[in-house]
């Protein structure tokens, strides 16, 4: 790892050059798997020192570990050949070698040894004579397997050396290091996927970078980088360490990686059988090959990453070999799900046969997992016609998700395979060809005129006895159904449920998709009613029947989980909305690529109504880039207009500005999504531009049906609130009363403290908001109240109304919480740093400009301007100097 990329090492670098400055002797042994980082900190506490001490260097290597002193040759040219053996003569030698490079200034001595667990034992006893002897102070790498020489653990148990484990990285560290080796913001999502793909390694983080730009996969926009495809273990960087480390092994490990790389997991037995025991010992000592559940279970490869580099470099001949040693012993074995995938790609990567039904099983897996290019590639080898209308599904789930909505109709149309005619075929493709033809620009109206011409051409002219009609009839209901809650036509849409719900059971696979398809838009229906609790409780029982069907689903995961994250933000059950947009990464990073836009959207919109603008702004921003190249679930309009929101609010006027110009996106997310997405919008241009946003959304509810729901009137209430129109409380109140939920329930008391004026209330109602979890509004809440205990002469409680607000704000650690609408002649005036900062603000000075000058971070900046703002009653930059000359 490159040293100027080293990050998340501070508290082990530190104590390592304390350890070797202190008096007497000293030793810092570092210990760590290959690529988390060891030669590189080693390098960096060199670099530390260096000014201080003579550094000499020792390089560890298998091909000299059984050479006596064949590690310190470079610092023995000069010694006798007679003598090369004699220790005494050796450590004269070495010392005269730094005495050399002293110079006779009287440095000290610093020993870098790398691999230390490669070192013979001569050159061990050396090393540890010069650090017990007090002459030099030492800083070893080892791997914790096979470990430190004797020599250089006894120091450790003698007191002499400190012994330090270096770990793989968090998130937030892998963050900081590819935004550091890329230079420019990393997409949460993607630092996600990193972190998750790399495991926390420096060095395998660092190929992905690499061999992801090299690629074209790894694409930066806006100043934002974001992944288009799953990361790849075919690079050249991560090929040229997978290299490395294979060519240190033997002949029989490297034969025993390979039959792994291409066929894990693999049962122990048949792995001894195959290479031996001793072998697949070694190579587990090495950290090359792992169990993947205890002792006798199954191995792999050390990282899924070395297994498809490895795959790499063997040759098509050499695997089709080891494929006919190999699949007598694995077809033995029940198949995981994980062996299947992998028994099946290589076959085909072979050209081997698979059967039919194995090719299917495979696909609807693979395209479950987001694993594309194996889903393509075993669905389009299915040759039964029975089967082929399966596998079209599968082709097309993974074109939609790929954002080649023509492909993904085409396919579906092809023999009706969206009406899913066959009793036994893939659930959810009407949905899917649905979503497909509106991501087109089609009329919701069209979608279902065609869906029920499709399906009278089946039926031609059946007995409506017939189960085939049944069938047929209520998917083709099903998709308008789904066009009804599309277009906003929610009363239709009720009506139609109920009677859907009459045909609905639960005997066959076909009406348990009906069954969830039902809970589904009844959690639609619920939400935009205000009713979220109950939505919710839907949502969780389509999931639940989700999780009991298995794999062949196409689609219905991500109609349901959608729908209930929107349940749960709507009730404000933040966690449960969590949870939700947890699952598509639950068994695929790749999920955190397709879906990242459209998760960080309705990430935002949690944070945004929690009052977490900073927060909201630094997912939102990033999203809106991500969202224009992958949007399945069409929240683009979304994301844009709380990315603009949230950046007008912040005061981020250039970024408001330019995401002004990009809110008419036609992304067809439905009417609920659609209308959140015009309120916030609407709200963003208020906020530029006084008078240009807050009569429209007073006008909306009027004019528009969808946007006089609850679940869409509250939110529309909530920011015209934010927005200081104090007229909307009382139609907060009303509106709330009559909706379950948290969210609800938290502005109904503030919306109540307000209209009642009392200090108390306004405390109640924040305490109400922070145990919802909603620190933003009750910040503004305490700050009420404290203003008007003040007022009314109550000291006491308004300095502890005050504590409270200092509270939340705390937990926000950003924006803006004060009421812009309060009176600004307050008992509480901006402070000295406030008054500094504000001063250099109006001066002309960027946050930056004013961090610099002010020796403080660019965020703390921005806090005291957030804060003087709503002491000073005004809502942008712009405005401070008229607000300091009054």
């Amino acid at each position: 790892m490159r040293a100027e990329h080293l990050v998340g090492r501070d508290a082990e670098l530190d104590l390592a050059t304390e350890i070797l400055r202190q008096e007497g002797a000293g030793a810092v042994l570092l210990l760590a798997d290959p690529g988390i980082g060891k030669t590189a900190l080693a390098a960096e506490i060199a670099a530390r020192l260096a000014g201080e001490m003579v550094v000499m260097r020792v390089h560890g290597s298998p091909a000299l570990s059984t050479v006596p002193y064949g590690v310190l040759a470079p610092y023995l040219l000069d010694l006798p050949v007679e003598q090369a053996t004699s220790p005494v003569a050796i450590l004269r030698e070495f010392w005269s070698q730094f005495e050399k490079r002293r110079g006779g200034e009287g440095a000290r001595l610093l020993l870098i040894v790398d691999d230390a667990h490669d070192l013979d034992e001569g050159s061990t006893q050396i090393l540890a004579e010069l650090v017990t002897a007090g002459w030099a102070r030492l800083v070893a790498t080892s791997r914790p397997r096979p470990g430190l020489p004797p020599a250089l653990l006894q120091l450790w148990y003698d007191g002499l050396a400190e012994r330090l484990e270096l770990h793989p990285l968090d998130k937030e560290t892998v963050t900081e290091l590819a935004e550091k080796t890329l230079g420019g913001t990393v997409m949460a999502s993607v630092a996600d996927v990193l972190h998750s793909v790399s495991e926390g390694n420096p060095l395998l983080l660092r190929c992905l970078l690499d061999d992801s730009r090299a690629d074209g996969n790894l694409v930066r926009r806006n100043g934002v980088w974001f992944l288009t495809r799953a990361l790849s273990g075919s690079g050249e960087g991560l090929a040229e360490v997978v290299r490395n480390r294979v060519l240190r092994t033997s002949e029989a490990e490297r034969e025993a990686l390979y039959v792994i790389a291409l066929s894990e997991p693999v049962p122990a037995a048949v792995l001894d059988t195959q290479v031996g025991r001793d072998t697949v010992r070694a190579l587990m000592d090495s950290r090359l090959v792992l169990s993947t559940n205890g002792p006798g279970s199954p191995l792999k490869m050390w990282h899924p990453m070395y297994s498809e580099a490895l795959r790499q470099i063997v040759s098509p001949a050499r695997s089709l070999q080891i494929r006919q040693r190999m699949v007598a012993h694995l077809l033995a074995e029940p198949p995981t799900a994980e062996g299947l995938l992998r028994r099946v790609s290589w076959a085909l990567d072979c050209g081997a046969d698979v059967d039919d039904e194995q090719l299917l099983q495979a696909a609807f897996l693979a395209a479950k997992l987001l694993q594309n290019p194996l889903a393509m590639a075993a669905a389009g080898k299915v040759r039964s016609d029975a089967l082929r209308p399966r596998a079209r599904a599968v082709m097309a789930m993974v074109k939609y998700n790929d954002g080649d909505f023509r492909s993904a109709v085409r396919l579906l149309e092809e023999d009706s395979v969206f009406l899913d005619a066959d009793p036994s075929g893939p659930v959810g493709a009407g949905l899917l060809w649905a979503a497909a033809r509106s991501a087109l620009g089609d009329s919701s109206a069209d979608i279902a005129a065609d869906a029920q011409a499709a399906a009278s051409a089946l039926i031609g002219s059946r007995p409506t006895t017939d189960p085939f009609v049944r069938l047929v009839s209520r998917h083709a209901r099903a998709i308008g159904l789904h066009a009804l809650a599309h277009e906003g036509h929610y009363d239709d849409l009720r009506k139609g449920l109920e009677r859907f719900a009459e045909g609905s059971g639960t005997d066959d696979s076909d009406n348990v998709m009906s069954r969830v398809f039902l809970l589904a838009m009844q959690c639609e229906l619920q939400t935009v009613e205000g009713q979220a609790v109950q939505a919710l409780e839907a949502g969780r029982e389509a999931l639940a029947l989700l999780d009991e069907t298995g794999n062949d689903l196409l689609y219905f995961p991500d109609f349901v989980l959608v729908r209930y994250a929107l349940a749960a933000l709507e009730s404000g059950d933040w966690v449960a909305a969590g949870d939700a947009l947890d699952r598509y990464a639950a068994s695929s990073a790749m999920g955190l690529i397709v879906f990242g836009g459209d998760i960080e959207t309705l990430r935002g919109l949690s944070l945004l109504r929690q009052g977490r603008l900073e927060q909201a702004t630094a997912l939102l921003t990033p999203a809106v880039e991500a969202l224009s190249v992958k949007d399945p679930q069409r929240l683009r309009r979304l994301g844009n207009s709380l990315a603009f929101y949230a950046a007008a609010k912040s005061g981020a006027l250039d970024l408001a500005q330019r995401l002004a110009g990009e809110q008419d996106v036609d992304a067809a997310g439905g009417a609920y999504i659609d209308a959140l997405a015009e309120l916030y919008t609407l709200a963003g241009k208020e906020l530029l531009d006084k008078g240009a946003g807050l009569p429209k959304l007073r006008d909306l509810p009027e004019s528009v049906p969808v946007h006089a729901l609850p679940g869409v009137l509250l939110q529309n209430l909530v920011l015209r609130a934010e927005l200081g129109d104090l007229e909307s409380m009382e139609s907060i109140k009303e509106t709330a009363s009559s909706m379950a939920g948290a969210w609800a329930a938290g502005w109904q008391s503030l919306a109540a403290a307000q209209l009642g004026g009392a200090g108390q209330g306004f405390v109640n109602a924040g305490n109400l908001l922070a145990a919802a979890g909603m620190p933003g509004p009750a910040a503004v809440a305490f700050d009420k109240a404290a203003v008007t205990f003040d007022a009314e002469g109550k000291r006491p409680e308004a300095r502890q109304a005050a504590v409270l607000r200092d509270v939340s704000e705390a937990s926000l650690g950003d924006a803006l919480v004060h009421d812009p609408q309060a009176d600004a002649d307050r008992s509480v005036a901006l402070t000295r740093r406030e008054q500094d900062i504000v001063a250099l603000a109006v001066s002309g000075l960027t946050d930056r400009q004013i961090a610099e000058k002010l020796m403080v971070s660019v965020r703390t900046v921005e806090g005291h301007l957030y804060r003087s703002y709503a002491k000073l009653g005004i809502r942008r930059r712009e405005d401070l100097g008229a607000a300091v000359r009054h």
